[in-house]
């Protein structure tokens, strides 16, 4: 047996219930949930997204060889602290991607299909066969995709174009990407996939959403703070937007019964979920363990 290495499992979230399967040998494996962690001891870390990984934790992180956190996204993570400790990172996007690019492409749909005034005359008993042009269903032809060089973000462009719809892709790390302010003024439907940064927190506030094509859809399933929920939600009451869809929230949880309204679908960051999750993970976490021991390449490194 190989030298042996501590992994801390500090805590996991409500989808991660499944022991860690599939590590190498001589890899022993420590959970804690609570904030007195043994993290000297941790070789490996691997957090969910409510764990934050701060620079008083990082400075804690003596032995450590690797962070690795189940998640997509990484802004519970400081990079800097991590990065000047020399600590790499790595994060686990495939094993929610299609479940959150198939709520994304949901919203769009059910929104532009105007399905919930259609749901909601139907719970009043009234037959609206007759009221088509009113209640104003479209097939959205012209889609922006927010982070459109992201694991998700290209996935989502693909399954769009396949579609048949035209994709303004934007992102800074893609070539050839489509200036975000012209986007958001051609588009009629916004579907939001890009990380959490200083510049991108509060991307879609009042002036921005002022700005989009009237009658246009904004889907947010990425990170909450890249949307003020309430200046969506006002421009809805407006009529300013036709359709706005919300998984992710400023803080959680949300009060989501202020957000009411046929034109507005929110799920309660569901959207990466799927009954196979806690097996992805596992099975994530597990691939960059055995990459770090080997000596090889980490998946998914931030």
């Amino acid at each position: 047996m190989g030298p042996e290495y501590t992994l801390l499992r500090w805590g996991r979230a409500e989808y991660e219930d499944h022991a860690l399967r599939g590590l190498p040998e001589g890899v022993a494996v420590v959970e804690e949930a609570g904030l007195h962690a043994p993290l000297e001891e941790a070789d490996v870390l691997v957090v969910p997204s409510r764990r934050r990984v701060t620079a008083e934790v990082v400075a804690r992180l003596r032995r450590c060889r690797l962070v690795i956190t189940t998640t997509s996204g990484y802004d519970h993570l400081d990079m800097d602290a991590l990065r000047a400790a020399g600590i790499p990172a790595c994060r686990l996007p495939l094993a929610r991607r299609d479940a959150v690019i198939h709520t994304a492409l949901g919203m769009v749909l059910s929104l532009g299909r105007r399905f919930g005034r259609f749901s909601a005359a139907a719970a009043e008993g009234r037959w609206t066969r007759g009221e088509l042009r009113r209640i104003g269903a479209i097939c959205p032809s012209t889609v922006a995709v927010i982070g459109a060089a992201g694991v998700i973000g290209s996935r989502m462009a693909e399954i769009l174009r396949a579609m048949g719809l035209s994709v303004l892709p934007v992102d800074p790390l893609l070539p050839g990407a489509v200036p975000l302010d012209q986007a958001v003024a051609e588009a009629e439907v916004i579907t939001l996939h890009c990380e959490l940064t200083p510049s991108s927190r509060g991307m879609f506030g009042a002036e921005r959403i002022a700005a989009m094509r009237p009658g246009a859809i904004l889907v947010n399933t990425a990170r909450g703070p890249l949307v003020d929920p309430a200046a969506a939600f006002a421009a809805i009451r407006s009529g300013r937007l036709s359709g706005l869809g919300l998984d992710v929230f400023p803080e959680k949880p949300w009060p989501l019964a202020g957000l009411v309204h046929p034109d507005v679908l929110v799920s309660p960051h569901a959207a990466g979920w799927h009954p196979g999750l806690g097996a992805a993970c596992e099975a994530g976490v597990a691939e960059a363990v055995r990459a770090l021991l080997a000596g090889k390449g980490l998946p998914w490194q931030i």
